[in-house]
């Protein structure tokens, strides 16, 4: 799903198909993803409606249809407009609206159930509340985990696709060094409380490997901020996977190692349903991927917005004001000088129009 089509990017009349056909490979693949996290999970939520003798509140009849809708209606609706947007792919507008859309149900729908305290909203208690409580758990574990952890990796993958289609643009670099810090700091955050509560050199070195894949690119930043050719940007997007999976590989296999040598682990392991962890690695696969797409639309529109904004201000008043704004901003973070009153009154009278 990373690649993209042996198009020659010189030409840019070639570029909106080449666009357009990786954003088909991706929302089939997205659409594959899902139907198996459904095949395999099912329903995530189980609702009874026991009322006994007694009439229920409108209210509470209310409650639990928009409860229910809430449950499944958000990964309905979003699988479907993925299929919309995969069937419109040869109009990028139509497609890219459908897409935002099925981003918006398939990956953030979920929140406002989990959010929700039903325990509190029907006045349950005893083993009516402990039962609500464990499938809002396993709600937050098949559906909104996996979901939310695939948002900064999918970000990250949209600045390495984008360096593909556009190297000569320093785009990539900038969105790499704003995502890649924030992917690693919420890989490590789990990390670090495994080594509080149950430190073991073997799982916790075999973590921090797969938990450094963002480190890659992060430490390739600097060359894709260069205005690459596009055999440069496609050789330096291939070694960063490269590193990405030596290790994730090198991780694998610590893990597993480890799992081996501890006969209660290879217990654990042999019971743990392997449809499930199938499921769950599918919802993870399919939210990352349907981020990359949307993120790869948004930067691509930013873009050509910015293109459109430079070119309506040049040779304007008002583009000249921004570009002597722009100029004392960054010369001021630039300078190891510190900024003195003569300084600020400088910038001051700098930015004052002529």
């Amino acid at each position: 799903m990373r690649s993209l089509c042996p198009i020659d990017t010189h030409h840019p009349e070639a570029l909106p198909r080449l666009y357009a056909v990786w954003r088909r490979k991706m929302l089939l693949g997205v659409l594959l993803a899902t139907a198996i996290g459904f095949a395999t999970h099912g329903p995530t939520v189980e609702i009874r409606f026991e009322y006994g003798e007694e009439r229920p509140s409108p209210w509470i009849v209310v409650g639990e249809v928009a409860l229910l809708l809430c449950a499944v209606g958000p990964g309905l609706v979003g699988a479907c407009l993925a299929l919309g947007a995969l069937g419109s792919w040869r109009r990028p507008r139509r497609s890219s609206r459908l897409t935002r859309g099925a981003w918006i149900l398939l990956v953030l729908g979920p929140l406002p159930l989990l959010l929700l305290p039903i325990a509190y909203i029907f006045s349950l208690e005893g083993q009516d509340a402990l039962k609500t409580s464990t499938s809002q758990v396993r709600y937050l574990l098949t559906v909104t985990a996996p979901s939310l952890f695939a948002l900064l990796p999918g970000i990250l993958s949209a600045s390495l696709v984008l360096a593909r289609m556009l190297p000569e643009s320093r785009t990539p670099g900038q969105i790499t060094l704003i995502a890649a810090p924030a992917c690693i700091v919420a890989y490590l955050l789990p990390l670090g409380v495994l080594a509080q509560l149950a430190f073991q050199p073997e799982p916790y070195l075999g973590l921090l490997l797969l938990a450094s894949s963002p480190v890659v690119p992060l430490l390739a930043a600097r060359r894709l901020l260069r205005r690459n050719t596009p055999i440069q940007a496609a050789r330096l997007v291939r070694t960063i996977h490269l590193f990405q999976a030596v290790l994730a590989g090198l991780g694998a296999v610590l893990l597993i190692g480890w799992v081996a040598e501890n006969p209660l682990l290879r217990a654990w392991v042999g019971q743990v349903d392997g449809l499930w962890v199938l499921g769950l690695l599918a919802r993870v696969l399919a939210s990352k991927w349907l981020t990359t797409v949307v993120v790869v639309d948004l930067l691509v529109s930013i873009l050509h917005q910015g293109q459109q904004a430079a070119c309506a201000l040049a040779d304007t008043t008002e583009g000249e004001l921004l570009a002597r704004k722009l100029d004392a901003l960054g010369n001021s973070l630039r300078s190891a000088e510190p900024l003195t009153e003569s300084r600020k009154d400088a910038a001051a009278s700098h930015l004052k129009p002529k």
